[in-house]
């Protein structure tokens, strides 16, 4: 059983960091769509990884569209692996 299941009623920032500590950078439609984090949430919770040097975005040109792409910085790499220690259950 993954992670982001067992985090269900945890909340969306926590869910965020573990999500992509698992996954490394995804695009927010991926986000949205694996985790299920409510829209506002996950906005919320991006600006608020970004505010405390969790995460970062970069645009990736390599694509048509291009991709805004979410990530973890080494600061949100260890809290995100933190959080998943902290609320990963094993069944």
């Amino acid at each position: 059983m993954d992670a982001i299941r067992i985090m269900e009623k945890q909340s969306g920032f926590m869910r965020l960091l573990v999500y992509l500590y698992d996954n490394g950078e995804k695009t927010v439609t991926e986000i949205l769509n694996d985790t299920e984090i409510p829209v506002h949430q996950l906005y919320s919770s991006i600006e608020k990884a970004k505010d405390l040097g969790l995460a970062e975005s970069r645009i990736d040109n390599s694509k048509y569209p291009a991709r805004n792409l979410i990530y973890l910085t080494e600061k949100g790499k260890k809290s995100g692996k933190e959080n998943k220690r902290n609320y990963y259950v094993d069944e």
